[in-house]
């Protein structure tokens, strides 16, 4: 369950939230520890792919290695196409993909089943429709330009208006249903009180934090660190300070074959150099790298008492 790690990080979100309270970041600098938080943590965090497959499937000779990294590569370029070609149905994939990967990181109960995945993928769903709904006025310009949509401003506000209360009674209405169907999503009774409590206050920063802090605790830490402990219980390493850095060494190659990329990717999509044109060409990267992430990290099964 994480439970220490995960109550460290929500420390973590509230101090960065009284830290903002008092000490307000303009939008430049925001997105500057996004950037960061994204560079560090959030990218890198998919980059331990190959060795996860490795690790899932053992005594795979180098034949396996190469069909997996070029199925990556293809799920890549395919998907990467549909952003060119059909960029609102590629935007409906990502929110599909993310709500069910965000759901599966937060989720403290059982996962044996596909109810179980169901609730937490509706969980993941309502999250992120709560946190842009919320931020809509911030993250107008980015969807207008992922999905080159010809919505205008106010259609964008009046339909977050319409998102944003159902997105919060869903969060709450389905921890209702939690709690009188427990024994069936719960091991014990100490999964449901942390996932009420964890809910609670992730709803708290999320009302506090403007998008990109909230963004960048959320994906570039709070996601990040916990799938980066996942994937530690996997391969097996220490819960101690040389047994993360042994992880995160590990994943600099590939961390580094995959920010080149995006900057590659972006520098040559760029129409004109601004934080406008950048943002939108960030996430088209992000999300072309987390298809077959998913793909592999999903098949991660620990112990849902660890």
């Amino acid at each position: 369950m994480q439970i220490k790690l995960r109550q460290l990080l929500l420390v973590i979100g509230f101090g960065l939230a009284l830290l903002h309270a008092y000490f307000p970041l303009s939008t430049n600098q925001q997105l500057g520890v996004l950037f960061v938080t994204l560079f560090t943590l959030g990218i890198p965090h998919g980059a331990l792919d190959f060795y996860i497959d490795q690790s899932i499937n053992t005594g795979a000779d180098k034949k396996h290695g190469y069909v997996f990294l070029f199925k990556y590569l293809m799920n890549m370029l395919v998907y990467g196409l549909v952003w060119y070609f059909l960029p609102t149905i590629a935007i409906l994939i990502f929110i599909g993909l993310t709500a069910f990967h965000f759901g599966e990181i937060d989720w403290v109960g059982k996962s044996y089943n596909g109810i179980h995945k169901l609730c937490y993928s509706i969980l993941g769903l309502s999250w992120i429709l709560f946190l842009l709904s919320k931020n809509i006025h911030t993250a107008i310009d980015v969807f207008v330009l992922l999905g080159q949509s010809k919505m205008q401003a106010n259609e964008y506000i009046h339909y977050a208006n319409i998102v944003l209360p159902i997105s919060q009674a869903t969060l709450v209405g389905i921890h209702i249903i939690l709690f009188f169907t427990h024994k069936y999503f719960f091991s014990d009774t100490k999964q449901l009180f942390f996932a009420v409590m964890q809910i609670g206050c992730l709803t708290i920063l999320n009302m506090l934090l403007p998008l990109w802090l909230c963004f960048s605790f959320y994906f570039g830490l709070w996601h990040s660190i916990l799938s980066f402990d996942k994937i530690r219980q996997e391969f097996e390493m220490e819960n101690s300070f040389a047994g993360w850095k042994k992880l995160l060494t590990k994943a600099i190659p590939y961390a580094v074959v995959a920010w080149t990329g995006i900057i590659v990717f972006i520098y040559f999509s760029l129409e004109a150099w601004s934080i406008k044109e950048v943002m939108p060409l960030l996430f088209i990267g992000i999300a072309v790298l987390a298809l077959p992430h998913l793909q592999v990290f999903t098949k991660i099964k620990l112990d849902p008492s660890k």
